[in-house]
């Protein structure tokens, strides 16, 4: 194997690092005599290296075919012929690469090892040069932060967009609501980050040589550029266009039960939609323009169908947009009409005629989808009570539903068909469906005293031929019973004696619907009507006696339905006849939670007003199955009216559902945000106290909340809620100054004299018992007009902060003045989990040390052990081990710290904790 390429391998910074950063893998490789393939100096677009890269480098012989067949650590097949590596991936054409040369090591030991130079990476991601970069490299956050890293050579532009956007925040403290303005501000910006991106020499030179990769460069700009700026404007966004999400939402919830076949959807991409809806979920976890768009077109692939020589088919518009209107259907996205307007309206850079066409033609696809369903031009299943248990759907159940699906629910029934129409109950619904009232009530009294009669007919029969009707029954328990048995069994067809009325009246029963029916699904007539809002006829079988909570194979009443539906003039009926108001289904959902999930504010209105006017309780707090309550749908769909309407009535925003999420959580524009926090009638504000529990200020109009302040310890100017907030702003700027690591800015807002406190540290010993000098004074210190353990409303602590940014001086300033150690936030981190999280290795030590719990359990049974497994941090995980944590410990998903680090592939911990573990198991033997 020769080249004309040379170099030196031991100074290759892929090769070195493999060595140094990842012993334990370079040895394991030496031990098993596997090949190390090693990129050309300069063929490598990242500055850093993850494990998966080096695994991916790492060729196993097979042991049929050792000199010419591989397998790579990241499970890739691969070959090697006349110098050249081929590997096979998943999708699209093999990736090839040509040995340059070939390099045998020895190691002290005298082991030996190959190392092959090679032209490109192993990696598609990697295998463009530094000077040909195509906008397909570009595909997330990461990528547009290595393209601007390493054609600048270091991380000055990066620094640069960064000090400008805190120059953005600095002036524009609130971001404007306008759509309008916001984007002149946000362009402004962008200009500005652009050039001072392209006053980097080296990237000027290289941008002027190739315009393709200038078009790279100012898609990487703005994309790092959304990345700092979305948490701060993608809110104003959102509540500038929060009318129109809270509309939008209003028609999707109410269509949540379209099917496929609903919309004409081929047969062939039935199998597609799963895959597809999956990936479109994922939409609401992107921050940046780009990412929401490759969202939005890996949606797009999954649907395209695949011919038997994996060519991709695509789709036309035809086929697409149903397919589309059904994903934004089901994908559980509240805020689309803002999701569309960031991506259309914050899209700056110009990426060519083609790319721009694509990302035009994406975009343009999603506005015509939310436009359609904002037109009304839907309007739901055609049978929606026949959805309701038929959500798994196969083409059996289509082709026998095909027929349904020909008749509209409004197709009036003719009245000359009823005679010869077999009066069942799928005809009394359709019936019920065409609003044809007097029908429906003749039709059901009719039946009703036919079998009453042959009841009263029935009884006397059965006195008159008691033994004769033993022995009958005996036979019929023996050969069972149907429908033609009966008329055989007759004394003569024409027969109309007390005996074969009685078998005759059996029959009937089945045949001839009441009030009492049910289908196969448990619906009655009068679900039927709720369903469809028809008031009269909802009156009408109530006053035939029909049961108004009367529930279906899912436990749900008339009364969820006309909830669910938005039907008040028949949820009105139903609560005057006493229905059960705080009735759940199996959900555990009230008919409070159905209306508002969809938006009814009418229904809300009547089941609230009902009940306070009725003297009943409805309780608005009530969780369903997931924990959430009507505030928590209410929202997180944006509901404004409703919003307001339930905390009129009580409702409790800082409740917690299963996921330990609040309504505060799930509102995503200031208008819901606002409602929230300036409801003084039910406010509650999370604190921290330092018995290492949480507690909760209610305050009431109506009552005053007296708290014990020798428990809470807390000052006693916390017992009105006026303070309450003044301390959670002032948190919010001593974490703000945490986040920037302004020490002395925190400090300040703290109450804590900074200077004195470093000009003492190194006093250890007073001057003497009494004395009260400045420097003696920090080893006393006076308690602060501020409490170090108040958190923010998610739970967090100064401390918390002070160890997530690894602020060693801070923790021991926070602890000196009696910071809680193992104070923990709403999800049960406590500091040491956010120091692990984020490997502040001399946080954890100092932690440890002041007494941190090492195994503490969060909400998901994670120790700190566990995140820094999961995150891949060596140092953090060093330095956890050598205080012996229990590594038996198991999470929520019954895995310990090892099996963490064995399912995210991070080898060196995986070796790090094995080794505790023998060595733990040595010292006890």
């Amino acid at each position: 194997m020769e080249g004309g390429y040379d170099e030196i391998l031991s100074e290759n910074p892929f090769f070195l690092e493999l060595k140094n950063e990842y012993s334990s893998l370079f040895q394991h490789c030496i031990s098993e005599s596997w090949i190390l393939c090693v990129p050309r100096i300069g063929s490598l677009n990242t500055r850093v290296f993850t494990v998966e890269d080096f695994c991916a480098h790492i060729l196993i012989p097979s042991e049929e075919l050792p000199e010419t067949h591989y397998s790579t650590l990241t499970e890739k097949q691969v070959t090697v012929a006349n110098r050249v590596i081929t590997v096979e991936l998943t999708k699209g054409l093999p990736l090839q690469s040509h040995i340059l040369f070939e390099e045998t090591f020895y190691t002290e030991d005298l082991f030996k090892y190959k190392v092959w130079c090679i032209e490109t990476p192993l990696e598609p991601s990697a295998k463009l040069s530094e000077n040909v970069v195509t906008k397909e490299c570009l595909t997330s956050i990461n990528d547009c932060i290595d393209l601007l890293w390493t054609q600048a050579a270091g991380r000055q532009v990066l620094d640069q967009i960064e000090a400008n956007v805190h120059r953005f925040f600095k002036n524009h403290p609130i971001p404007p609501i306008a759509l309008s303005p916001l984007k002149d501000s946000v362009s402004e910006l962008y200009t500005e980050c652009l050039q001072a991106a392209l006053q980097n020499r080296r990237l000027r030179e290289k941008c002027k040589v190739s315009k393709n990769l200038l078009e790279n460069i100012k898609l990487a700009v703005e994309t790092y550029m959304q990345y700092l700026l979305f948490n701060s404007i993608f809110k104003s966004i959102c509540t500038s266009c929060s009318y129109e999400d809270a509309h939008l939402n209003k028609k999707i919830r109410n269509m949540s039960d379209i099917q496929l076949r609903d919309l004409d959807i081929k047969k062939e991409l039935y199998h597609a939609v799963p895959k597809a809806k999956q990936l479109l979920s994922k939409i609401d976890t992107y921050n940046t323009v780009l990412e929401k768009i490759i969202c939005l077109k890996q949606a797009l692939n999954a649907v395209n169908r695949v011919d038997e020589s994996n060519n991709i088919i695509y789709l036309t518009a035809d086929d697409l947009l149903p397919v589309f209107v059904f994903l934004l259907i089901k994908s559980g996205i509240p805020n689309w009409y803002s999701q569309l307007h960031y991506m259309k309206e914050f899209h700056f850079s110009s990426m060519g005629k083609k790319d721009g066409d694509e990302s035009d033609f994406l975009i343009t696809t999603l506005e015509a989808v939310v436009e359609h369903i904002q037109s009304g031009a839907l309007a739901g299943p055609p049978n929606p009570e026949a959805y309701y248990y038929d959500s798994n759907l196969t083409l059996d159940n289509l082709n026998s539903s095909s027929s349904k699906r020909r008749h509209s629910l409004t197709e009036s029934v003719s009245t000359t068909d009823t005679n010869s129409r077999e009066e069942n109950l799928e005809y009394v619904f359709d019936l019920i469906k065409a609003n044809h009232t007097e029908q429906v009530g003749s039709l059901l009294e009719k039946n009703k005293k036919h079998l009453e009669d042959l009841e009263n007919n029935e009884k006397y029969a059965l006195k008159l031929y008691a033994h004769d009707e033993e022995d009958d029954d005996a036979d019929d328990d023996d050969n069972g019973e149907n429908e033609g048995e009966i008329y055989q069994k007759l004394c003569h067809p024409l027969c109309n004696c007390k005996k074969c009325c009685s078998k005759i009246s059996k029959n009937l029963r089945r045949t001839s619907p009441t009030v009492t029916s049910r289908d196969s699904h448990g619906l009655t007539p009068l679900h039927v009507a709720s369903i469809h809002g028809k008031a009269a006829i909802v009156e009408i079988l109530i006053d035939m006696g029909a049961n108004v909570d009367a529930t279906d194979l899912n436990e749900c009443t008339p009364l969820h339905y006309a909830a669910s539906r938005g039907h008040q003039n028949a949820l009105l009926l139903l609560l005057h006849s006493e229905a059960e108001i705080n009735k759940t289904n199996i959900d555990k959902n009230t008919p409070l939670h159905l209306a508002v999930n969809n938006g009814h504010i009418n229904c809300v209105k009547a089941l609230i007003y009902f009940a306070e006017h009725g003297r009943m309780k409805i309780n608005v707090n009530c969780k369903n199955y997931s924990g959430n309550t009507p505030l928590h749908f209410a929202s997180k769909w944006g509901y404004e009216g409703i919003v307001k309407l339930l905390i009129e009535n009580g409702a409790e925003p800082s409740l917690q559902n299963a996921s330990n999420k609040t309504a505060f959580d799930y509102a995503h524009n200031f208008k819901i945000m606002q409602i929230l926090k300036s409801c003084s009638p039910n406010l509650y504000e999370y604190i921290h106290i330092t018995s290492s529990d949480i507690k909760t200020l209610k305050c009431k109009p109506d009552s005053i909340v007296k708290l014990k302040l020798q428990n809470l310890k807390i000052g006693p100017e916390s017992s009105n809620a006026s303070k309450t907030i003044e301390n959670l702003k002032r948190i919010e700027r001593i974490l703000q100054a945490i986040s920037y690591s302004d020490v002395k800015l925190a400090c300040f807002y703290l109450g804590i004299d900074y200077e004195n406190y470093n000009n003492s540290i190194n006093k250890a010993v007073s001057c003497h018992p009494l004395c009260e000098c400045q420097y003696c004074k920090r080893r006393h210190n006076k308690p602060l007009d501020f409490d170090v353990n108040f958190a923010d409303t998610n739970g967090f602590t100064s401390l918390h902060y002070a160890a997530k940014y690894g602020l060693d001086e801070l923790c021991d300033i926070l602890i000196s003045h009696k910071a809680n150690v193992n104070t923990f936030n709403k999800t049960g981190q406590t500091p040491l989990h956010l120091a692990a999280l984020n490997n502040k290795t001399m946080v954890i030590r100092f932690l440890l040390e002041h007494g941190a719990n090492l195994n503490a359990i969060d909400s998901s049974g994670n120790t700190p052990l566990h995140d820094a497994s999961a995150m891949g941090n060596i140092g953090a995980t060093k330095v956890l081990l050598c205080y012996d944590p229990d590594i038996s410990l198991l999470n929520g998903a019954n895995k310990s710290a090892l099996d963490v680090a064995k399912e995210k592939v991070h080898l060196t911990i995986i070796d790090l904790i094995e080794k505790y573990a023998n060595q733990s198991m040595n010292t006890n033997e």
